[in-house]
């Protein structure tokens, strides 16, 4: 296969570490602005390139005066300026961070505070107090900075702002510790701590270098530019969004605006105005249903169909009439959004055509915290809409298989084994967990993802599923979940579901669906009525499946799945 032909040609040389990124950034794009963000109740407030640099460094001079270059940092806040700000300063003083996830219990939060050894809090106000009586039962933690600069007269939390000062003043005396500092790109400077219960969580250990490769390739493969408007929905604790949006968006000089709420999404996509942003599926499947239910509302089905079969026509004849036919749709959206890059679980890839039909270009990437996270992306040179892309630039993507004796070997083209990578962006390994760390590569150097999947003659990857998730009937059939889900997700009565193995009676284990409906559909309805309109609309979804495949038992949902802060249904929880 030749990817040279698929790979768009090349905007962004690699940076040899962050600093040196956020020094290329400050002097290319100056005083353009970076962060757009809610300062108190509506009011926006605006940091440019230039002044974010600045902060940078007075704040990590103020951490060097106090004898914390290179130390271990939490954050632990709500999207925000600052959050970068301290990740950058901590990273470019050759420190290492610890992106907190916010939705974590408080003893979730303190055991990987102790795990981590960290030895400083940055976070919010929502934090600040419940950590500060706790303070105790932390083993390394010497204070809290409080993004909110609400302090404690035991100086146990002291504020951002005085912290940020006491920076400026440090380098207007001509304190060079920090500024002038050397230090390996090589070694860790995140830790990542993964998905699951805080015992099975792993950490993992990301360098300088892992991270400027992924920025890499995330703004060489990605059509966001400096002209774009990037709306930020994700949590910035997670690898896709802190790596991708947030340090790829730096790199190419776009203007970043902070979500700060999910429920308030409308109303602050409409303020802001984006032109691109990064999201997982559920998130754009939500938008999409959203879309549909107000055109049904005001009856212009009919209307709109008629209208994408028109501009369908005159596309192919080189008229683009879709920023004006769906005007009023996507008016919803802010009116200007045109990228979207889909990534973090398995999608739809009919939502590719359905955006596409209002004017708006969704293309899926994969990835895994283990390789920064990126690994592959559809080109927006060459999209194709149901695989998740390419290798990114020097990445290298296997597809492995393992014979019943263990022994491994390559799987040809179209045939469905594990996803193994090899590239820079791969990580240094797990956090004070060896044995972990030779488990997940095998004898060629190549990382075990642990997802399964398949790559076509182009060298395209199409994921079938995660490896923990398959189900293996008891005739040896291998049925993976998310292909059955991605079926039952096109009905419309169907909010959230997930396909698992269940043990009926004396049966072995069935494929069984469990499904939280939209019981907005079902207003008035009693529970039998909507359990044989589920059984009813599934069993027409069983005819496009083999039999081995199709749901034999439902159970309903009165209540949403628990979720990840990146709307990930916690699946060992069903």
């Amino acid at each position: 296969m030749n990817l040279k032909r698929i790979y768009p040609k090349q905007k962004f040389d690699k940076f040899a570490s962050i600093c040196d990124m956020l020094d290329f950034a400050a002097e290319q794009y100056g005083d353009k602005v970076q962060y757009r963000y809610f300062t108190k109740g509506t009011e926006i407030g605006e940091m440019t390139y230039r002044r974010f640099r600045e902060d940078v460094d007075c704040v990590g001079t103020a951490l060097a005066a106090r004898g914390l270059r290179g130390a271990t940092v939490a954050i632990l806040a709500e999207s925000r300026p600052q959050w970068m700000v301290a990740f950058c300063a901590v990273v470019c003083g050759g420190g290492m961070v610890v992106p907190m996830d916010k939705e974590l219990q408080e003893d979730q939060i303190i055991e990987f505070l102790n795990r981590s050894e960290s030895e400083l809090i940055f976070c919010s106000d929502r934090y600040a107090q419940r950590l500060k009586e706790r303070f105790g039962e932390l083993a390394t933690a010497r204070f809290i900075i409080n993004f909110d600069n609400v302090t404690t007269e035991d100086h146990v939390v002291e504020a951002y702002d005085e912290l940020l000062e006491k920076g400026k003043l440090l380098l207007s005396d001509g304190y060079m510790e920090y500024t002038t500092a050397r230090f390996d790109t090589s070694k860790a400077c995140t830790l990542l701590f993964t998905s699951g219960t805080t015992g099975t969580s792993k950490g993992v250990l990301l360098s300088q270098d892992n991270l400027t490769a992924c920025v890499f390739h995330s703004a060489n493969m990605v059509n966001i530019t400096k002209d774009d408007v990037l709306f930020s929905v994700l949590p910035m604790h997670h690898t896709y969004e802190l790596v991708c949006a947030e340090l790829g968006a730096i790199c190419v000089g776009a203007t970043t605006c902070f979500n700060n709420s999910l429920k308030y999404f409308l109303r602050n996509v409409k303020i802001f105005r984006p032109t691109a942003m990064i999201v997982v599926p559920l998130f754009l499947s939500t938008i999409y249903k959203k879309i549909t239910e107000e055109i049904k509302k005001k009856n212009k089905e009919k209307l709109v169909k008629g209208a994408i079969a028109v501009t369908k026509t005159l596309r192919k004849v080189g008229i683009d009439l879709r920023e004006t036919a769906f005007k009023e749709i996507t008016a919803a959206l802010g009116g200007r959004l045109k990228n979207v890059i889909c990534g973090g679980a398995a999608m739809d890839p009919e939502l590719v055509d359905r955006f596409a039909e209002f004017g708006i270009t969704v293309v899926q990437g994969y990835g895994i915290s283990e390789c920064s996270p990126l690994v592959c992306v559809v080109p927006y040179t060459a999209i194709r809409n149901n695989s998740v892309g390419v290798p990114a630039y020097g990445t290298q993507v296997k597809i492995v298989i393992t014979d019943e004796g263990g022994r491994e070997f390559d799987a040809p083209v179209g045939e469905i084994g594990e996803i193994c990578v090899k590239s820079p962006q791969v990580m240094i390994g797990y956090h004070n967990n060896p044995e972990a760390t030779a488990e997940a590569f095998n004898n060629e150097g190549y990382f075990r993802t642990g997802d399964y999947g398949y790559m076509d003659k182009d060298g395209y990857l199409y994921i079938t599923g995660r490896k923990k998730n398959i189900i293996i009937l008891s005739n040896g059939k291998n049925v993976y979940p998310e292909e059955i889900e991605e079926f039952l997700y096109k009905l419309e009565i169907i909010k959230e579901c997930v396909v698992v193995a269940r043990s009926k009676g004396e049966e072995d284990d069935v494929i069984t669906a469990v499904i939280y409906p939209d019981y907005e559909k079902f207003e008035g309805k009693t529970d039998e009525e909507i359990i044989a309109t589920v059984k009813a609309e599934v069993a027409s979804v069983n005819k496009k499946l083999p039999t081995f495949k199709q749901v034999r038992n439902i159970e309903l949902r009165k209540n949403e799945f628990e979720k990840t802060t990146t709307r990930k249904i916690m699946r060992y929880k069903v």
